[in-house]
């Protein structure tokens, strides 16, 4: 059994990983517990949770969490298990409550995680103190422009050093909002692959694969039914990707900002070869609220994509949200939020919004050839005749000291490597 730090040091050298870490599910288990059980981990937007008692449910690696909204305006996470007798207390993706009501025994708790009230009180004990009777709470919560994230750990990183570097990513996507707010409230695609979890973290930033693993998306024939797709919904972004994945994947640049954190760059919003009514009034409106200055800059964004380690990215093109959840050694779920701007003209947003059904829903143009990979990847894996997985070795002098470089570089899934083995070998 690989439980001790030196058994897992060895699963990484330099410029390779070892099968195991994607196949065998003791690593998993220690990766629940020492990745999912420790790091500060996204767990859902504000805008999800906008009025007092409104509430989504998740889980943080395995542990069942509630983020609600409570009548002061804060926002909590609560552990989703009754005092009582270990219930999951809302068992509802998503609703509202003025109090959180387990249904096993009727102990109710308010939306700040204290109990409310108990049916049958005489029944406790004489000396029963129902203050120490709230749910439990995530150690820490950290939220940022509306992004909340979460640690089960007592003492992690800050909040502050674990997201510091991505702080500009996240502020290029909302400050496209002409009211500088963003919503997650527009539904959701929600699937789940026979792979490991890993291997949707290390897709994300990988450009290499684009021209190969979306050859039917990124060539003419794939490129024009798009753009049609595209035109009849009114979405304004497809032309301007096919042409930057066609012409220039391999000038596309990948950056690392520590914690395991990445993004790819080369996308633009406005090229001025290409209008739609929606977009011109969109691009006005924006323009009105901050100034044309401002506006320029904020349509000639930095990012493509995004990680922040281990579990959410941020998609700066077909603008998106992605969580990835862990379920088993070779099962991981994929839930993909569309992001409504808020302040943009309605055509705007719906436009995005349908767009991203034909990219990145469970039967899309780019999701459904990302995930056909990495299912591909976990059944190779199974090969016991190779043991290593190259992650490339272009710049050993540089590797992780660098700060970019090209896209079809692995340098980002060699640093996800070093974080990930710093959180594995932390008994």
């Amino acid at each position: 059994m690989r439980n001790g730090n030196a058994d897992v040091a060895v699963l990484i050298e330099p410029g390779r990983v070892h099968r195991d870490v994607y196949t065998d599910p003791e690593i998993f288990e220690l990766e629940m517990e020492r990745i999912f059980g420790r790091a500060w981990l996204y767990v859902g937007h504000a805008s999800q949770v906008r009025e007092p008692g409104d509430y989504i449910t998740t889980e943080l690696g395995r542990q069942p969490v509630i983020m609600v909204r409570h009548r002061d305006g804060a926002i909590h996470v609560l552990l989703n298990r009754c005092t009582h007798r270990g219930a999951k207390v809302v068992n509802e993706r998503k609703g509202n409550a003025s109090r959180l009501i387990c249904c096993y025994h009727g102990w109710s708790f308010d939306t700040d995680g204290r109990l409310a009230a108990v049916p049958v009180p005489e029944g406790c004990a004489a000396a029963f103190d129902q203050s120490a009777f709230g749910l439990a709470r995530a150690p820490r919560v950290g939220e940022y422009r509306g992004f909340v994230f979460a640690s089960l750990a007592e003492n992690p990183m800050s909040f502050e050093d674990h997201i510091g570097p991505m702080k500009r990513n996240i502020d290029d996507l909302v400050d496209r909002a002409p009211a500088g707010e963003l919503a997650l409230d527009a539904g959701m695609h929600r699937y789940v692959y026979a792979g490991n979890w890993k291997l949707q973290v290390e897709n994300v930033l990988d450009s290499y694969h684009v021209p190969f693993g979306h050859a039917s998306t990124v060539n003419k024939q794939g490129a024009q039914f798009a753009r049609r797709e595209g035109d009849r919904k009114g979405a304004t972004v497809v032309e301007t990707e096919k042409k930057q994945t066609a012409a220039s994947w391999k000038e596309r640049k990948s950056y690392i900002a520590g914690n395991g954190h990445g993004w790819t760059s080369n996308t633009a919003l406005d090229e001025g070869k290409r209008s739609s009514a929606a977009f011109d009034e969109y691009r006005r409106v924006l323009a009105d609220k901050v100034g044309a200055e401002r506006a320029q800059q904020i349509l000639t964004p930095r990012l493509h994509n995004s990680l922040i380690y281990p579990n959410m990215s941020i998609m700066g093109l077909n603008i998106h949200v992605r969580v990835i959840k862990p379920v088993a050694v070779d099962r991981t779920e994929v839930t993909i939020y569309p992001v409504r701007l808020l302040g943009a003209p309605a055509a705007m947003n719906s436009g995005n919004i349908r767009l991203l059904n034909v990219t990145h829903s469970a039967a899309s143009f780019v999701q459904t050839d990302d995930l056909e990979s990495s299912v591909r990847a976990q059944k190779g894996l199974r090969s016991r005749r190779t043991q290593w997985v190259d992650i490339g070795d272009e710049e050993p002098d540089r590797e992780l000291n660098a700060t970019r470089a090209l896209a079809t570089h692995e340098m980002v899934v060699r640093a996800q490597y070093k974080a990930w083995l710093g959180y594995m070998r932390q008994a």
